[in-house]
């Protein structure tokens, strides 16, 4: 579909540019890919590339995770400890469900945005902030600024660049480009030399609305890699899909939302 060709075509200038990046799309749309494919293609490829959770912590440890701490900074804090930005020194550093972030956090990301600058937890020796940052979420955060949930400020100075990645049911497409892409990394896997699906599965695939995106049909790929015996796979081998709705009525419900 058009707009990932489009995505497709900006991506070496994105890569090449110092510029923060935010990847928009629901769960499953392989946004930490794009992310990674965006650092192998920048002057930083050589650099680490550090993802992040947003959404994984309780507020106090997620400083630390971030920041790093230096010891007895908190009851626990039994050494000095490195945080995700200084791993990415001179690489990048992926900041994953960003929109979970609370906002006292939001308030400190956007000092080190700013000042590119940051303190470890309990220090106040301040530390070059070295990474370029790319985040990702699956909630709208135009959406969340306006229920006073993420700082406008923050997406401002995050969104250089917006990257929305459509969801498989509007890629249809492109599906069979990537049942391609997944059974030559499953054939790696299994060591198996399947070479393609059966035209009932496909027509099956374009017609099913994929809740779970690219993450759900490689996880229905892989179902069927675990059993496929000859060099094809059949419907037969393939799990129950989560919900064979049609997809006028699926895309209906899900823009209602």
């Amino acid at each position: 579909s058009p707009p990932m060709k489009r995505l497709l075509a900006m991506l070496p200038d994105v890569a090449r540019s110092e510029a923060t990046v935010v990847l928009e799309g629901e769960s499953g749309t392989g946004k930490d890919l794009f992310a990674q494919a965006i650092h192998l293609r920048s002057p930083r490829a050589t650099g680490p590339f550090v993802a992040f959770s947003c959404s994984a912590l309780v507020e106090t440890l997620m400083e630390s995770e971030l920041f790093g701490h230096v010891k007895g900074a908190f009851t626990g804090a039994i050494s000095n400890q490195v945080g995700r930005f200084e791993m990415a020194k001179g690489g990048t550093l992926f900041l994953d469900e960003i929109g979970e972030l609370k906002l006292a956090l939001q308030v400190k990301l956007l000092r080190v945005l700013e000042s590119k600058v940051f303190e470890r937890v309990g220090s106040s020796q301040p530390i070059p902030m070295e990474a370029r940052i790319i985040a990702a979420t699956s909630r709208n955060l135009v959406e969340e600024v306006r229920r006073g949930r993420f700082r406008m400020d923050l997406l401002y100075r995050l969104r250089t660049v917006p990257f929305y990645l459509p969801p498989l049911r509007d890629r249809q497409a492109d599906i069979p480009l990537l049942v391609n892409h997944c059974l030559a990394r499953l054939n790696r896997k299994y060591s198996k030399e399947v070479r393609g699906v059966d035209p009932k599965v496909l027509s099956l695939f374009q017609n099913y609305a994929w809740p779970g995106n690219i993450r759900e049909l490689e996880r229905v790929l892989e179902y069927a890699f675990v059993f496929v015996k000859g060099a094809v796979i059949t419907k037969d081998l393939l799990p129950e899909l989560e919900s064979p709705r049609p997809r006028p009525a699926a895309t209906a419900h899900l823009h209602r939302q």
